[in-house]
């Protein structure tokens, strides 16, 4: 699926919310394995042909998640929850990130 897809773009946006993204439930402290395995799942889908521009949304949805997932291990640790598996899905988002983005 391309960057721009409403599709994509909606799905990465849900990631994000509080109740129902995975991220979001991070943010409280809250591991979802079921969420993160859809999201790496999400993340594989994508295709970003070389030279093409990439969507601002798409940007604006993806460059943090990777540092944001990392930050939170700590927080679910906390609360309980399994630490290295928070620890694994993140390490899963920076590889895939890094993938679709590149490094400097």
């Amino acid at each position: 699926m391309k960057n721009s897809d409403p599709a994509v773009l909606e799905a990465l946006d849900l990631a994000w919310d509080d109740e129902e993204g995975v991220l979001g439930k991070l943010r409280g402290g809250q591991f979802d394995a079921a969420l993160a395995e859809g999201y790496v799942e999400l993340l594989q889908t994508i295709e970003i042909e070389e030279g093409a521009a990439l969507h601002a949304d798409f940007v604006r949805l993806i460059w943090f998640a990777p540092l944001f997932s990392e930050w939170q291990i700590e927080r679910v640790a906390k609360r309980g929850g399994d630490a290295q598996e928070a620890s694994n899905f993140s390490d899963k988002v920076r590889e895939r990130v890094m993938e679709l983005l590149g490094t400097p």
